[in-house]
C-alpha cells in the first residue's frame, strides 16, 4: 500500500476530527497556565490539526501499466513471426501454421486462415525447393511486427511459365504483421520481384529506356 503525505495533506477524515478534539481537550489543561501570548489557543489547535492531517493516508489504488504483460505479448508476437519464417517458409512445415495464423486471416483471393499461407509456401517451395529465409531486421510495437528478410534458393522448378534455370537466386522483402490474440490476423508484404525475375532471366538484367527515333 502506497502512503502519501502531499496531496492528502488537506484531507480530513473522521480520525482527523477525533484527533482535533483530543488536541482541544489537551489545550484545556494547558490553558490554565498564565495567558501571556495572544491567540495561543488558535496556534495550539492549528499545530495539532496540521500534525493530524499530516498522518499518511492510503492512496486510492491505481493499477500500474502492465509493462511486463506488454513485453511478454510482444515477445510472443516476435516468436510467432520467427516460427513462420524459420519453420514454415524455410523448412516447409505448414502444419505449424495454425499455431501462428489466425483462423480469420484473409488472403487476396478470398481464402481465410492458415490455408492462405500454406498455398503461398507450397508455391514458393515448388520453384525454390531449398528456399531459405533469413530475418535481417525485426521491430515490434503494440499488436504489429515489422520484418525485413533475405531469401535465397535455387530455381529448380518452373516459375509462372518460365522454365527452371537451376540458378542460385537471392532477393529480399519486407512485411508488417498485425496480431489478434497472439496470432497473425493480417499482413502487408512487399517483395523485390524485379530482382528475382532478372536473376532467372525472365527480365533483362539492365532495363533501359527505349531509343527515341531520330528526326
Amino acid at each position: 500500500m502506497k502512503l502519501v503525505t502531499e496531496t492528502n495533506f488537506f484531507l480530513i477524515n473522521s480520525d482527523t476530527i477525533d484527533e482535533f478534539h483530543e488536541a482541544d481537550r489537551s489545550y484545556t489543561a494547558f490553558a490554565s497556565r498564565p495567558k501571556g501570548v495572544i491567540g495561543m489557543r488558535n496556534i495550539f489547535l492549528i499545530v495539532a490539526l496540521l500534525a493530524a492531517t499530516a498522518v499518511a493516508h492510503p492512496q486510492s489504488e491505481v493499477k500500474p501499466e502492465k509493462s511486463g504483460d506488454m513485453s511478454a505479448e510482444i515477445a510472443n508476437h516476435k516468436q510467432a513471426v520467427t516460427i513462420l519464417f524459420e519453420e514454415c517458409f524455410s523448412q516447409g512445415h505448414i502444419e505449424r501454421l495454425p499455431d501462428v495464423i489466425a483462423s480469420d486471416y484473409q488472403g487476396s483471393n478470398g481464402e481465410s486462415g492458415p490455408p492462405v499461407l500454406a498455398g503461398i509456401i507450397t508455391g514458393i517451395r515448388t520453384y525454390l525447393p531449398d528456399a531459405r529465409y533469413t530475418l535481417e531486421d525485426m521491430v515490434a510495437e503494440g499488436d504489429r511486427v515489422a520484418v525485413r528478410w533475405r531469401l535465397e534458393g535455387t530455381q529448380d522448378g518452373p516459375f509462372h511459365g518460365f522454365p527452371a534455370t537451376h540458378k542460385h537466386v537471392t532477393t529480399s522483402g519486407m512485411a508488417i504483421f498485425q496480431f489478434k490474440k497472439d496470432r497473425i490476423a493480417s499482413s502487408w508484404i512487399l517483395n523485390d520481384s524485379l530482382r528475382f525475375m532478372q536473376q532467372i532471366g525472365a527480365l533483362p538484367s539492365e532495363i533501359k529506356p527505349p531509343i527515341q527515333p531520330t528526326k
